[in-house]
């Protein structure tokens, strides 16, 4: 297997960087954790035939939040020739229905939602789902005022990364995995809420049958995605759904 720069592929010619632009603020989120990517993408290369030997290899390219945000900006982007956005960040939105975010620098205002064409069909999406399925997990719940809920919890976990001609070449990415989440809420003598603080950690291996850049079913993908976060009021994250 050899490893390859992701600037060798068709995927960074087209999320090349240049000049920052300035992005509107569509709305706000009050609930989020700050997400963090890191995956690995392993294709096959043409078949090699010299002197009546058939020679399979493989490339591997990289992908992060980085290649996101500047993919998410080309998605953004009715001309496609608009650059990323300048000190954004990539977060899980739990008052957006667990969507991908990108919002700048402050955490809460919204410059685009990335995974809602997951929900409306649109032909791109990044979804992340740490709690695809539940499973076992343990909790706490202390029934007083002032008092604490705290859950510890093991659970299935998906993403997908679809981008159908929008701007890439054919591109499904996606793999089911496990994750573990951390969370906990307290509140007051009033039973009002007072602050809450989560932890969520996904990790995918060596899923096939995925398409990077029109390069079908030949295609693995693995990774990991993280998010964990903090706030005050109420926000009771998966558990509970």
């Amino acid at each position: 297997m050899k490893p390859i720069k992701l600037g060798t592929l068709a995927l960074t010619a087209a999320l090349a960087l240049g000049a920052y632009s300035t992005k509107a603020v569509v709305a706000v989120t009050v609930n989020y954790s700050k997400l963090n990517v890191s995956g690995t993408i392993i294709t096959n290369c043409p078949t090699i035939w010299k002197n009546d030997v058939e020679k399979y290899t493989t490339k591997t390219a990289k992908f992060g939040n980085k290649q996101l945000l500047d993919l998410f900006a080309h998605w953004d982007s009715a001309d496609r020739t608009i650059q990323p956005w300048k000190s954004a960040q990539l977060v899980i939105g739990w008052d957006w229905d667990y969507d991908v975010l990108v919002v700048d620098k402050t955490g809460t205002n919204v410059l685009f939602d990335a995974s809602a064409g997951y929900h409306y069909a649109y032909d791109y999406y990044f979804y992340v789902d740490f709690f695809d399925a539940y499973g076992a997990g343990t909790e706490t719940y202390v029934a007083a005022d002032p008092g604490s809920e705290t859950v510890k919890s093991f659970n299935s976990a998906y993403f997908e990364l679809y981008d159908v001609y929008y701007y890439l070449p054919y591109t499904d990415l996606s793999a089911e995995g496990g994750s573990t989440q951390s969370f906990k809420q307290t509140w007051d003598v009033n039973d009002d809420p007072l602050k809450w603080s989560d932890t969520e950690t996904a990790n995918f291996l060596y899923s096939g049958d995925n398409y990077f850049l029109d390069v079908g079913m030949r295609t693995t993908v693995s990774g990991r995605i993280s998010t964990s976060g903090h706030g005050k009021d109420y926000n009771y994250i998966g558990w509970a759904d």
